[in-house]
């Protein structure tokens, strides 16, 4: 049992590592940067803070 744990360890290991994936974690890396037109603005939000009309 204790192989099979390390060579799946050392497989995802080496597929995150892999430099092909590299644009799509950069992606996911950036997504809570960019900028979409679902933001509540301050005259939205409500007294408490929450979001809550």
């Amino acid at each position: 049992m204790p192989v099979i744990m390390l060579i799946t360890f050392v497989a995802l290991f080496a597929w995150v590592l892999h430099p092909k994936n590299q644009k799509s974690y950069d992606d996911a890396a950036n997504l809570p940067f960019n900028e979409d037109d679902g933001d509540i603005t301050s005259t939205e939000m409500s007294k408490d803070g929450r979001g809550n009309k």
